[in-house]
């Protein structure tokens, strides 16, 4: 009995403790998940954040670190374009907005191969952030939208 009612507490401590951490603490408990390869305790932790405090700061960037940890770590591409777009979506003007919308067209275009969506995402973008420091690279990949590497003369040289 006395073994069941100390897991009951130690249960209860921990989460508590996770649940009363501060939206910096969160983040950075995340990330440092992340680094451990517990990609489910980061999303959990940021996921956490975003609904406990919705309005903070970090809100945005934590969106964005969601799109990128479906991106990268899970490679789960659909589930990154929706994080991206909630960034969109949900934290207009801020600087993760432009990053998410690009994020959002390089996937369609470079993993999805969806040419239409890609340009349609891209020229989004530029008409949004004509003079962000990304638009070159988006004015590039709408330059060579669908074309293979060997094609694209100033990037011959990676292949070869």
């Amino acid at each position: 009995m006395n073994r069941i009612l100390i897991y009951i507490l130690i249960v209860f401590t921990t989460s508590n403790c996770i649940n009363n951490q501060t939206a910096d603490e969160l983040y950075s408990n995340a990330e440092v998940s992340r680094s451990e390869k517990d990609i489910k305790g980061a999303l959990s932790k940021l996921d956490l954040l975003l609904k406990k405090y919705p309005n903070h700061n970090l809100a945005a960037k934590t969106q964005y670190l969601i799109g990128d940890i479906y991106m990268n770590d899970l490679r789960d591409f659909n589930n990154a374009i929706n994080a991206y777009s909630n960034v969109v979506n949900q934290f207009s003007g801020t600087e993760q907005e432009a990053q998410a919308q690009f994020m959002i067209g390089y996937i369609y275009a470079n993993i999805l191969g969806d040419k239409s969506k890609a340009e349609k995402n891209y020229k989004s973008f530029l008409k949004q952030f004509p003079d962000h420091e990304l638009a070159p690279s988006v004015k590039f990949e709408l330059d060579y939208l669908g074309k293979d590497i060997n094609e694209i003369d100033v990037l011959k040289h990676i292949t070869s």
